[in-house]
């Protein structure tokens, strides 16, 4: 089945005749309008032709005005003749206002919206309401990429719309699909699994992420099961072994050995804002290879694929992996920092060993693995400072192991951890705060320093000795402006927080630090 005529939700669509173009009404369920951050899709040069038909059917929408097949853009500014144009609405934008009879000029045949300009007289289907891990997301295509041809969506395009965008932007004839999905709450792992239809599903982990909106870890588990719930007979599940809450989760009586055949998609679902995935999705099969019902993955002696052992090597900047699984054995290295990477690739190992990938060759792929940009990204600056950036965002177990990253380099100067705001932790907030406080002290780096309300108040009932010197600001713009006068040739500086506290002004701030003279000056507005 393509992906590209899977419908929202199950039902049967008319089709309208060309010849006949009356206007055909489909609903979508009732649900509020939907806000995105701002983000853009322009379809490459093999991108599919979409009928007006497959959009109706896609958006549950109708037609207004009939118009030819087409790719689809979502920015006006790349918009390329013969394309369609999907207006995405955001915080402080709506994209609709860009639909004026200029975008005709440019070659746009049609529009999938909520409304049009006056006198708009090209293509129209409208549609009522609208249409964030990354790292074993790109390890799994790494693993695969021997046996197919792999596409895998574009940075975290993983809520509604970003899976959306991923598909109608994925070749027809690609053989492995591997896209990203986040949850923030219950219900949407569900909606997003009947959207994409999986047929092997895995899940990574349950951290602490989004507790605002859950009572404990336990409804979060549940939450994550839901990818399980609808798993039908010949269906396969990869679950990690190392976690309680993961292997207590019920998997579908019937869920049987089959054999499984190309094309596949293989869609990452991760818990919304953290930064290690949590969930794997494999669609549509891709392999003669006969896989069973559940494939385990992990440390613990029984998994299917098991982490043997994991190692930081050459300063610690790069990791030994030993694997083991389906009677082989590989070692193999990665050459990036950070311990975690060997269950990311425990995962990723697993997952293409279920696909019938042997064990040896996926190790081989995943050792030319380097760090999606902003997630544990090792760079080594102009004045000697090396930063570990890793700002795209934070959850206690992503810091943690960014703190443990930090703390086992090589460091000829100082250490300095500089952590943001981790965000959506709900009343659990201050005890992980202050958790990641004690690492750092624990860890005994040369400067801690902490960034928006949460951590500071954490850091108020922790002493930190005269060892080392603590930091505090309410926003980044001040840290910025002081953490300068602290660095020098040769630290190693870690910087974390999640996306919305915008850490990424702290790297830059450190990036262009000429010693003695600060090459530019940091605002102190507030975010």
């Amino acid at each position: 089945m393509s992906p590209l005529t899977i419908p929202l939700h199950p039902s049967s669509f008319p089709l309208t005749n060309p010849a006949n173009p009356q206007t055909t009404i489909f609903t979508l369920p009732n649900r509020p309008r939907i806000l995105i951050p701002q983000a853009t899709f322009s379809a490459s040069s093999n991108s599919p032709l979409w009928t007006i038909s497959e959009i109706v059917k896609a958006v549950n929408g109708r037609i207004i005005k009939w118009g030819p097949p087409g790719t689809i853009c979502t920015d006006t500014r790349t918009l390329e003749p013969g394309q369609w144009f999907l207006p995405l609405v955001g915080q402080n934008f709506d994209a609709h206002n860009f639909i004026t009879p200029k975008l005709a000029t440019k070659g746009c045949v049609g529009v999938i919206g909520n409304w049009v300009c006056e006198g708009w007289n090209n293509g129209f289907v409208q549609v009522e309401g609208s249409v964030g891990k990354t790292t074993t997301k790109t390890m799994i295509a790494l693993a695969l990429e021997s046996v197919g041809t792999v596409y895998y969506s574009p940075g975290n395009w993983n809520n509604e719309i970003g899976v959306a965008l991923s598909l109608i932007g994925m070749s027809r004839d690609v053989g492995f699909g591997v896209l990203e999905m986040g949850m923030s709450k219950k219900g949407e792992i569900l909606e997003l699994s009947r959207m994409c239809r999986p047929d092997v599903r895995v899940i990574l982990n349950v951290n602490a992420a989004h507790l605002e909106n859950f009572a404990n870890l336990e409804e979060v588990s549940v939450a994550k099961g839901e990818i399980l719930r609808e798993a039908m007979p010949g269906d396969v599940c990869v679950l990690n072994g190392d976690d309680p809450l993961v292997l207590s989760l019920p998997v579908p009586v019937g869920v049987k050995k089959i054999p499984l055949f190309f094309p596949c998609i293989i869609v990452l679902v991760v818990r919304g804002m953290g930064s290690i995935p949590d969930l794997v999705q494999i669609l549509y099969g891709c392999h003669t290879h006969v896989v069973s019902t559940r494939v385990v993955f992990g440390r613990k002696l029984g998994c299917d694929v098991r982490l043997v052992s994991s190692q930081i090597i050459d300063r610690g900047r790069r990791v030994e992996i030993v694997l083991e699984g389906f009677n082989e054995m590989v070692k193999f290295v990665i050459s990036s920092p950070g311990l975690h990477l060997a269950v990311n690739a425990c995962a990723a190992a697993a997952v293409a060993s279920a696909l019938g990938v042997p064990l040896a060759l996926a190790g081989k792929s995943l050792s030319r693995f380097i760090p999606v940009h902003r997630r544990s990204e090792l760079e080594v600056t102009e004045n000697g400072i090396t930063i570990i950036n890793d700002v795209y965002n934070a959850s206690p177990a992503s810091t943690q192991a960014a703190i443990d990253l930090l703390r086992n380099i090589d460091c000829k100067g100082k250490r300095v951890a500089i952590l943001g705001d981790m965000l959506e932790l709900g009343p659990t907030e201050f005890k992980f705060h202050e958790l990641m406080v004690h690492s750092c002290c624990d860890a005994h780096f040369d400067v801690v320093a902490l960034v928006g309300t949460r951590f500071v108040s954490a850091a108020e009932r922790i002493d930190f000795g005269p060892e080392i010197k603590l930091l505090c600001t309410t926003n980044v713009h001040q840290m910025a402006s002081k953490i300068i006068n602290d660095l020098n040739s040769g630290d190693v500086v870690l910087v974390k927080g999640s996306r919305q506290i915008g850490m990424e002004v702290i790297v830059d701030a450190i990036k262009s630090i000429h010693f003695g003279v600060p090459l530019c000056q940091c605002s102190n507005e507030q975010m």
